[in-house]
């Protein structure tokens, strides 16, 4: 059997990992687009020169924004880089 300190930590990370998946419709093809913007993204979420410094400039990666909020679970990077930045729901604030 675990021991209690083993099972904490499991029951920790089991939780964190429920909470923390953002959505990801792929059935539909729906979240395609999102995927297919992966380079512009990833530049954001790993701090490339040149790239935006504001997380909620991922937006501007994809036709129309809202559909992030509908595919940010497909990817570890964007799940994370949302829920960090509580980023949905989109209310179109971000900069041009």
């Amino acid at each position: 059997m675990y021991s209690l300190p083993t099972l904490t930590a499991l029951t920790t990370l089991v939780a964190a990992a429920l909470a923390t998946t953002g959505p990801c419709i792929m059935e539909d093809y729906t979240c395609n687009p999102v995927m297919d913007a992966s380079g512009c993204y990833n530049a954001i979420i790993l701090g490339w020169d040149g790239a935006s410094k504001d997380p909620a400039d991922i937006f501007k990666c994809v036709d129309p924004p809202e559909l992030m909020c509908s595919c940010y679970g497909c990817t570890d990077g964007l799940d994370e880089v949302f829920n960090k930045n509580h980023l949905c729901p989109y209310n179109g604030t971000t900069t041009s």
